[in-house]
């Protein structure tokens, strides 16, 4: 079994520093968010809309002379 005290291979070469993101991608991608937040919020109003029975919401609804008893 070998052990090697000495230093691993790194190289001195200067790095650069990080690119920042330019002002276009930060656009891009705001766009994207908000297109992706857009698409599920429609796709949760579409499942609500379509949760709802046409049958049962009618059914629920009182007839009014039941309606105007309620509100007294």
């Amino acid at each position: 079994m070998s052990t090697s005290t000495g230093v691993p291979n790194v190289s001195i070469e200067p790095q650069q520093p990080p690119q920042l993101a330019s002002l276009g991608w930060a656009l891009r991608r705001a766009a994207l968010g908000l297109l992706m937040l857009f698409a599920m919020a429609m796709l949760t109003a579409w499942l609500l809309y379509a949760s709802i029975d046409p049958d049962e919401a009618a059914a629920s609804a009182a007839p009014p002379s039941e309606a105007a008893d309620s509100a007294r």
